[in-house]
C-alpha cells in the first residue's frame, strides 16, 4: 500500500506483433526509473538491469507500474483490474489495429491512447486521420533503439523525450499559473502549467515547493513551449 499522500499509476502497453511495443515500454520504464519508483512486468523488465525502482527523487510522490503485455488485444481483458491506462503501440502500417484495442479498453472503463513507433514524415497525415485513440506520442525510426535492444538493454533517446506519456497517464488539468495556484489552494487537484523555457519551469517548481506543494518539471517534444510543471498538494 502506498504511503499517505502518494499516487499510483499502472500503465499497460499493448499492440500487434512486431510493432516495437517492448521498445516503447522500455523507453517509458527507463525514464521513470530515473525519476520515480517503478515496477516493470513483462519482457521490458529484462532490459532495465538489476535495479528497477531506483528513482531518487520521486518529486510528485507517484508509484508507477509498467506492464509490457504479450501481443494481442486479449491482455486488456485479462489485466483490466490492474490498470489505470492503456497505450496502444502501432506503426504507420498498423494504425487501423489501434481502434480494436481502444474499444477493448473502453469496454473496461480504461483510458486509452496511441503511441506511434517508427514514425515517418510521409505518414503524418495518415496518423492525423487515424480513426482510433488519441495520439499521445510518436517515435521516429532510430538506430539507437535497435542497438540497445540488440544488447538487451533499455534504449535511451538523447534528443527525444517520452514524458508526454507520463503527463497523459497522470491526467492533470492544464491551467495558467494563476488558476493553477487557486486550484492547489482549494483541494488536491493535480495541475499542469505549460512553461516557455526550462528556467521558467525550474523557477515555478521552486515556488511550488517553497509553498509546500509537490512539484516536478516534465519535458515534452512540443514546439510551442519547453515543457510542463505538474504540482499537487502533499
Amino acid at each position: 500500500m502506498a504511503e499517505t499522500g502518494r499516487l499510483s499509476r499502472a500503465l499497460g502497453f499493448v499492440g500487434e506483433p512486431g510493432v516495437g511495443k517492448t521498445a516503447v515500454a522500455a523507453l517509458v520504464a527507463g525514464r521513470l526509473d530515473e525519476r520515480a519508483d517503478v515496477t516493470v512486468h513483462g519482457e521490458a523488465a529484462g532490459l532495465l538491469g538489476d535495479t528497477p525502482g531506483s528513482g531518487a527523487e520521486n518529486a510528485l510522490g507517484v508509484d508507477w507500474t509498467v506492464y509490457d503485455f504479450d501481443a494481442g488485444v486479449e491482455a486488456i481483458a485479462t489485466h483490466a483490474d490492474a490498470l489505470d491506462a492503456v497505450y496502444v503501440v502501432a506503426t504507420p502500417e498498423t494504425l487501423e489495429t489501434a481502434a480494436t484495442y481502444a474499444r477493448a479498453a473502453d469496454s473496461h472503463g480504461l483510458a486509452c491512447s496511441l503511441v506511434v513507433n517508427r514514425f515517418r514524415e510521409d505518414a503524418r497525415e495518415r496518423v492525423r486521420e487515424c480513426d482510433g485513440p488519441d495520439l499521445v506520442e510518436y517515435f521516429y525510426e532510430d538506430e539507437t533503439i535497435r542497438e540497445a535492444l540488440g544488447a538487451d538493454s533499455a534504449p535511451v533517446l538523447e534528443e527525444w523525450t517520452v514524458e508526454a506519456v507520463l503527463i497523459d497517464a497522470l491526467g492533470p488539468e492544464t491551467l495558467d499559473p494563476v488558476r493553477a495556484q487557486t486550484a492547489l489552494e482549494a483541494d488536491e487537484t493535480l495541475v499542469d502549467v505549460e512553461v516557455p523555457t526550462r528556467d521558467a519551469g525550474d523557477a515555478l517548481v521552486d515556488d511550488y515547493r517553497d509553498a509546500g506543494y509537490r512539484a516536478a518539471y516534465f519535458e515534452c517534444n512540443c514546439r510551442c513551449h519547453a515543457g510542463h510543471v505538474l504540482a499537487r498538494s502533499p
